[in-house]
Parts: structure tokens; C-alpha cells; sequence
């Protein structure tokens, strides 16, 4: 095990897999500033799977809020196919959880970094449907993608609870 931050963590071959639940079911979160545990070496691209029924307007929104933080993307596409479910390297895939997702979650993020260098190599973020939609979740979730912690202050973009959360970015900008 490397950590527990709201979640679970283990190594696999060449990656470390970190978690983040949202909401959280235990929580380590930054003191002070928000704390950005991993960064991409590379401009990440994003694939949506189709069976999580997230439109692409709210990737699209999501993906602006980021990228009005300074942070870039490359393409942003759906990927039709039911065997969606496993990121590649260089990319963050949106797709359904797997089973054992407690239905009290509405979203989790697992990203791997490289365990010589740390860079994060991919990430995967799972939604279900019927937060898909919902204002703020998209955001927070690629906020863990790009490696940031939970944040309880309240109005912030990576505050572990949904209702004390708002779009405040403010120590989160590259």
C-alpha cells in the first residue's frame, strides 16, 4: 500500500493506482492550500464512454472550467463500444463503476502514476448515470485526475462534500 487518501491505493507492475471517492468515505485532506499529489508529464486526452450517458456538453463544460485554470487537454471523445471501461496511457476515461460501487458514492477517481517518476500516466473516473448531469461532480472528478486532494474550503471545487462545494479554484491554478 502506498496511501490512504478517501480511499484505497496498491501498486501495479510499473503504476501506483491511487482512489478518490466522492463523497468520501474517509478522508485525507490538504491543510492549508490544496495540495496536487501527481501531475501529468503529458497533455492528457479524455474518452468518454457511452454507457455512462454522460453527455458531452457536460465533459465539454467540465473540461473549460479546467481549462480556464490553465490546464490543457487534448481531444475529448466518445467511445461507442461496451468494452469500454479501462484507460490507456495519456488518457482519462469517464465510464461506469465497477461492481462493489457503493450506490452512495456518486463518483470515484483512480489515477496511476508512474512509480519512478510519479507523473500520473492515466486516470479513470467512474460516474453513474444519474449524477452525470449534476453541477460541480464532472469538475471535481477531473480535478482528481489532474492529481488534486480533497480541499475542505467551503465553495471549493475539491471540497469532499457536494453541498459545501461550489466552483472556487482558488490554489489550484498551474
Amino acid at each position: 500500500m502506498l496511501f490512504i487518501l478517501s480511499c484505497t491505493a496498491a501498486t501495479g507492475g510499473e503504476y501506483a493506482i491511487l482512489n478518490a471517492r466522492y463523497p468520501p468515505v474517509l478522508d485525507i485532506f490538504a491543510v492549508g492550500n490544496p495540495q496536487q499529489k501527481a501531475k501529468w508529464k503529458a497533455t492528457p486526452a479524455i474518452r468518454v464512454c457511452a454507457s455512462t450517458e454522460v453527455p458531452m456538453y457536460r465533459v465539454q463544460q467540465a473540461v473549460r472550467y479546467w481549462k480556464a485554470a490553465g490546464y490543457d487537454f487534448q481531444d475529448i471523445r466518445r467511445d461507442p463500444f461496451s468494452t469500454c471501461m479501462n484507460a490507456r496511457p495519456g488518457e482519462i476515461i469517464i465510464t461506469l463503476p465497477e461492481t462493489g460501487f457503493a450506490d452512495s458514492h456518486m463518483a470515484s477517481t483512480r489515477i496511476y502514476t508512474h512509480t519512478e517518476t510519479g507523473d500520473i500516466v492515466k486516470a479513470k473516473i467512474c460516474i453513474l448515470p444519474k449524477h452525470a448531469r449534476k453541477d460541480r461532480v464532472l469538475e471535481h472528478e477531473l480535478g482528481h485526475a489532474l492529481g488534486w486532494m480533497h480541499y475542505r474550503q467551503k465553495f471549493h471545487i475539491m471540497h469532499p462534500n457536494w453541498y459545501l462545494g461550489g466552483y472556487d479554484r482558488s490554489g489550484i491554478r498551474k
